[in-house]
Order: C-alpha cells, then sequence, then structure tokens
C-alpha cells in the first residue's frame, strides 16, 4: 500500500473509534406548542378564571366560601366546553364524575355548615382535577382504581407547571396590527390612568360642584383601587399557570407508560390462613363472652351499675376502629396469597368469617350509640359516626362479594359507593336533622340537656326550628343572653354573609329574611 492510500485510511471517518470521537447524544428538542385562535382565545378567559379563583381564596379567609365556588366550577367548565367541545365529556364514567363534582360544589350555595365546606374545599380539587383528565383522555388508570390519584396528580402538576411556555406562544402569535393594538391599547389605557391620577385631584379642588356630584366616586375608587390592583396582579400571575393546565387538557400527552409487572410477592396461603385463624378465633371468643355486653342493654347496665355513657363510650370507638382493621385485613389476604387449590378456599372461608365477625361488631356499636343517643341527644359527630358505620357496612358487602368473586371490582364500588356516601351525607342537611331530634326530645321531656349555642352556630338552617322554642330560654356555655337574643345575632351574621355574592348561600338568605313569627 502506498503512503497516499495509507493517509486516506487514516482520514476516513470511523477510522477511530476511541470514545473522545464518538458523536455526543443530540440534547432534547425543546417542547413544540401548537396554538391557533382558540389560544388566543383562551387568554382572557384564562386571566378571568384566575380573578374568580383569587376571589375565592379571598373569600376563604375573610367572609367564608359560598356561591364564589359553584360559580368558579361553571366558569371552568363553559370554557372548557368552548376550548375543548364536548368529545369525550358524555362518556359514561366523565359523565358521572362531571355530576359529582358539580354537585360537590352546588353545596357551597345551598348550605352554611362550616365543616362541610372545609372538607369540601379540600376534596372538590381533587374530583375536579380526576374529572378533567378522564375528559382530556390523558389518564390511561380506571378512575376507580387507587393509583389513578398519583397519576391525575402528575397530569396536573405536568399541566400547571410544564406549559407554562403555552401562554406566551399564544400571546406571540398575534400578527401585525392586532399585536400592535395591543400594545397600543396598553400604552394608552396606562396614559390615561397617569393623566388622571393628576387632573381628578385638581378638577375637584377646582369646582365644589364637581366636588360634591364626584366626590362619592373618587372616594369609592380610591379605597378599592389598591384591593382591585393587587387581585389583577395576583390573576395575572396565577394565569399562565391555569392556561397551560387547560392546554394541557385539549392537547393532552399522557405519561410515560411503564410495563405492567406482575405481583411483586405472592404468599403460601399458610401465612394468610394463619393470621386469620387467629384473629377469627380471638373475635368469636370475644362475641361468645361479651354477648350480654354487647346486646344486653339496659339489663346489662343494672347488672354492672355503669352509666349510659360509659357503656356507649368504653367499646364503640374501639369496635368501630376493629370492624376498619378486619376490612384492610381480609383485602390484603386476598391481594398477597396465591390464587389456587385447597388453601385459597381456606382463606375465602376464613374471610368471611372475619368479615361476619365485623357485621357483629358493628351491629354492636350501633346499638351502643343508639343508646348513647337516647339519653343524651343527637349531635353532629353523632351523626356522622351512624354514616361511617353505614358505609363500612356497604365495603364489608363489597369485599364479601370480592372474597368469593374474583371478576368483582372491589375499588370500583369503595370509589362509587364513598363518593354517593358523602354527596348523600351533604345534602340530607345533618344539622336540621340533629336540630329536630334534640328539639322534639326536649319537648317530650324538657329535663332533657340541650345545647343551645352548639346547636345554634352549626349552620343558619337550624335557627327556624330553634324559633320553635321558648324565646326567654336562658343560654349556658360562652354566651350570656336569652335564645332569642342568640338567633337574632346569627340572623344578623346570615344577613351579613347574604349580602356579599362570594358568601351568599341559600341557607344564609333565608335565615337573613326568616324570623320570629
Amino acid at each position: 500500500m502506498s503512503m497516499e492510500e495509507l493517509h486516506r485510511a487514516a482520514v476516513t471517518p470511523g477510522a477511530d473509534t476511541s470514545p473522545a470521537c464518538q458523536p455526543k447524544a443530540a440534547a432534547p428538542a425543546p417542547r413544540v406548542y401548537e396554538t391557533d385562535g382558540k389560544e388566543r382565545g383562551l387568554l382572557p378567559l384564562a386571566l378571568l378564571l384566575s380573578l374568580l379563583l383569587v376571589e375565592m381564596v379571598i373569600s376563604v379567609f375573610s367572609c367564608g366560601p359560598g356561591l364564589v365556588v359553584p360559580a368558579l366550577v361553571a366558569a371552568w367548565y363553559a370554557v372548557l366546553l368552548w376550548y375543548r367541545g364536548a368529545e369525550g365529556l358524555l362518556k359514561r364514567e366523565s359523565l358521572l364524575l362531571f355530576c359529582a363534582v358539580c354537585l360537590l360544589a352546588l353545596t357551597f350555595a345551598l348550605f352554611s355548615n362550616d365543616w362541610f365546606r372545609g372538607v369540601n374545599l379540600l376534596a372538590l380539587p381533587v374530583l375536579l382535577m380526576v374529572q378533567t383528565h378522564q375528559w382530556s383522555g390523558a389518564a390511561r388508570r380506571p378512575w376507580y382504581l387507587p393509583t389513578m390519584l398519583w397519576e391525575r396528580f402528575l397530569l396536573t402538576v405536568d399541566g400547571l407547571f410544564c406549559r407554562l411556555g403555552a401562554s406566551w406562544k399564544a400571546a406571540s402569535t398575534v400578527k401585525g396590527e392586532g399585536k400592535k393594538r395591543g400594545i397600543y391599547l396598553l400604552l394608552g389605557l396606562g396614559a390615561a390612568v397617569l393623566l388622571l391620577l393628576v387632573t381628578v385631584p385638581m378638577l375637584l379642588s377646582a369646582d365644589a360642584l364637581f366636588a360634591h356630584l364626584a366626590g362619592g366616586a373618587v372616594d369609592f375608587f380610591s379605597r378599592h383601587m389598591g384591593a382591585w390592583v393587587g387581585r389583577l396582579l395576583a390573576a395575572l400571575c396565577l394565569a399562565p399557570f391555569l392556561f397551560g393546565l387547560l392546554y394541557s387538557v385539549r392537547r393532552p400527552e399522557p405519561l410515560a407508560e411503564k410495563k405492567e409487572r406482575g405481583k411483586l410477592f405472592a404468599f403460601d396461603a399458610i401465612a394468610p390462613v394463619t393470621v386469620l385463624v387467629v384473629m377469627d378465633a380471638l373475635y368469636l371468643f370475644f362475641i361468645a363472652v361479651q354477648f350480654a355486653a354487647l346486646f344486653g342493654g339496659e339489663r346489662y347496665l343494672a347488672v354492672t351499675g355503669i352509666s349510659h355513657a360509659e357503656y356507649a363510650r368504653s367499646g364503640f370507638f374501639q369496635l368501630v376502629g376493629v370492624a376498619g382493621l378486619n376490612l384492610t385485613l381480609v383485602m390484603a389476604c386476598l391481594q398477597i396469597c396465591r390464587r389456587e387449590g385447597k388453601g385459597f378456599t381456606a382463606v375465602r372461608a376464613l374471610s368471611t368469617v372475619l368479615v361476619a365477625s365485623s357485621f357483629v361488631m358493628l351491629g354492636s356499636a350501633a346499638c351502643r350509640m343508639t343508646l348513647y343517643v337516647t339519653e343524651y341527644g343527637l349531635s353532629f359527630k353523632r351523626a356522622l359516626t351512624y354514616w361511617g358505620m353505614l358505609m363500612l357496612a356497604v365495603f364489608f358487602t363489597a369485599a364479601l362479594l370480592k372474597i368469593w368473586k374474583k371478576s368483582f371490582s372491589f375499588f370500583k364500588v369503595l370509589f362509587a359507593a364513598g363518593l354517593a356516601g358523602w354527596l348523600a351525607l351533604n345534602f340530607i342537611n345533618v344539622d336540621r336533622i340533629v336540630t329536630r331530634y334534640n328539639v322534639s326530645l326536649y319537648q317530650q321531656n324538657q329535663d332533657a340537656v340541650m345545647d343551645l349555642p352548639y346547636l345554634a352556630f352549626q349552620s343558619y338552617d337550624t335557627l327556624d326550628i330553634l324559633e320553635e322554642l321558648p324565646g326567654d330560654m336562658r343560654v349556658y356555655h360562652y354566651w350570656e343572653g336569652t335564645l332569642e337574643e342568640l338567633i337574632a345575632q346569627r340572623r344578623d351574621r346570615a344577613a351579613a354573609d347574604a349580602a356579599d355574592w362570594r358568601s351568599w348561600s341559600v341557607s344564609a338568605q333565608l335565615a337573613a329574611i326568616g324570623g320570629r313569627k
């Protein structure tokens, strides 16, 4: 080989295979945002949603959330319907979740129970994001699996924080005269505001009649200008985040799908069988020995000499806690056990015994609570306790079906029944039920204990029922005065809530216009 051929071989690409000469990995391409006329129209709508969100946050810390919450939810869905269209919304799961979101938001405009409002303020955004990503089609995991919450959370974070460039891209696509006019409009508004700040005070001091006519408007604007400017600045900061979230709904990008894994571990049936045998033996022995204590009622009290309060409190919360633990144990044993052979059949049988024991304990807890309520009256927490026991009974029924029917979806029932039960609890107006029970109890026996401040401060829905009692009743605890004075104070507070659109509710409005006949 000649020297010239050797030289050509040395400079041929690929001849040197050292790491330093290897091509570098290409940098990831920047995200490209597709925009059209709808994205440009979405810009002011995102700002409007941000203003409503700011108003809702302010109302939470000032007057209390009311009509502002369903107004924000209605505006959110109105924007989504315009921006994305109804495609995907009419699917059964998405439509049912949509109805659940609307009903949960509606409770803020109908009722005035602060405890429900606090819990619903946490539950509503979660349910809203579950429904929104179900509608968009970005979610891959079914809505009833517990792991879907993590997926929906990641999709929400991606929309809020990873699409900030979308709003800038939409704003920068305004072409030609449109962009120039927008810039000139902002400049003109800024110049006009500066001129007004200089000329209006001069005109007010120059003419007394003008000052008399325009002074009220100027005072109003001067008092509220700072708040309006602050709200607008906060909304401008929030708008790009909401725009990115809405953008991700119309142009969804599902998360990278991981390979499906089988069970990480599966125990031989002997392990869950051992656990279930021990627990079943314990509960059966407990029920056999304590049968008189569980269902003895008044006779048991007479024999033991303990009070109603001691009887109810000594076992109620423990029995409910054990029932919840048993539900977790049953589902865990079914999950980790190998689904084959006589061992799995034994797990099913022992799990059935455990569920049956749990039903007995729930019945015992219900008896104890009923005896306590009969003696001391009903309260909001005791009503929630009845609801919790009812939901546990529903979940245990679903667990029983799961034990003997492999294809049964336990978590679908758990999520659907839990959501339906929570909505029902919101709409049955627990405060009115509690107050009606206690007032009726007092009317039958005037020696019954009545915590009037507690009942009056539950929600405005209780006031008309409390007015059935004598107005000159003395109120104890921290309130010094009569029942009539207490109700009058609560109606004044209701009138204040009804006067502000953010805190307005049907409950507050009815309490404000009502009164002792």
